[in-house]
């Protein structure tokens, strides 16, 4: 057991050993100063109650009421009944990535700004000139009626861009999470893309739940990610074709893939798609893609993807599951 003890002193993570009650038996220095407290013959439930200050945003780590974040690993003990815990202080290394995000969020800021006035301009002229068009008495029911239409369109346009650039600019800050069932995600997703799919003579076939779930998250982010795929889906597809939308559960996930049937990704561009400020779409503002890529990992998910040139992409969003509820059997339609 000494050599034992020796081991535990010379590791570089806090090490503590409980016995078979839960009660600390030994522990190193390094524990003893992460910890900041006297371990030694202490219950190990009522050392939690006293350090330990849970988030709702620790996911696989916890917070320390001291302000530091450990992640915690646990291991039977061979040569007698107890636990084995290892805590390793993952604080530094948390504020460097914060800084790092921080860093690049302000150069693709930089980027953002300086596209701003170009991705913005040509909609808000045509958007002036179509009013200034309508100001005038003497048109035509016709006419007032063909630049009403062109008017919301690049009006659209314009709240589509200031979305896509509110939602990059908040996309790496730390999510605010509560708790979302996925039919409701999905429901608030049907009723924001309905009138941009009727707009564009395209079907949104969206399955009512099949595989509800609970998911832990910030519904505006989740709710704008999946808006922009669909909304690619929708711009890259012709009148009359349709838009599928699925849903199933993969291990402790819930996945939810847009199809299309539309033009596809040229094969020298798919590298780029989630590069920020790269489009291939004159009215596009290149941050659809990259701001789900980055909403997808603030939530612990990934985004899968293919695409054939002529015929259609496949997307689909892995996002962790909270817990599980009932699933429905109705199946609703827009479009």
């Amino acid at each position: 057991m000494a050599t034992y003890h020796q081991i535990i002193d010379a590791m570089p993570n806090a090490v503590i050993l409980l016995d078979s009650h839960g009660v600390v038996d030994y522990c190193n220095d390094n524990a003893q100063s992460l910890l900041e407290h006297s371990l030694k013959g202490e219950v190990w439930r009522d050392l939690v109650a006293t350090l330990f200050a849970p988030k709702a945003d620790d996911w696989h780590e916890v917070s320390l009421k001291s302000g530091r974040r450990v992640r915690i690993d646990t291991s039977e003990v061979n040569e007698k009944p107890g636990q084995l815990i290892v805590l390793t202080d993952l604080t530094e290394t948390r504020q460097l990535q914060q800084r790092i995000s921080h860093l690049q969020r302000l150069s693709s800021m930089g980027k953002m700004v300086a596209s701003l006035a170009h991705q913005i301009r040509t909609p808000l002229s045509a958007a002036i000139l179509y009013a200034q068009n309508l100001s005038q008495g003497m048109i035509s029911p016709v006419k007032q009626q063909r630049f009403s239409h062109k008017l919301l369109s690049r009006l659209h346009n314009l709240e589509q861009q200031v979305n896509d650039m509110l939602l990059f600019a908040k996309s790496g800050e730390k999510p605010v999470l509560e708790e979302l069932t996925t039919q409701s995600l999905l429901t608030t997703v049907a009723s924001n893309v309905e009138s941009y799919a009727t707009q564009h003579h395209v079907t949104i076939n969206m399955p009512d739940e099949m595989n509800s779930a609970i998911l832990k998250g910030n519904k505006t982010a989740l709710t704008g990610a999946l808006q922009n795929l669909i909304n690619n889906a929708i711009d890259a597809s012709q009148q009359g074709q349709e838009v599928l939308v699925k849903t199933h559960l993969e291990s402790s996930h819930w996945c939810v893939s847009v199809i299309d049937a539309g033009a596809g990704i040229e094969k020298d561009k798919q590298s780029q798609i989630f590069t920020p400020f790269f489009t291939g779409k004159s009215n596009g503002t290149g941050l659809g893609l990259a701001v789900v890529q980055t909403v997808l990992r603030a939530h612990n998910g990934r985004i899968d993807w293919e695409s054939e040139p002529g015929k259609g992409s496949r997307f689909t969003l892995s996002i962790p599951v909270h817990s599980f509820q009932e699933p429905s059997l109705e199946e609703v339609r827009y479009g």
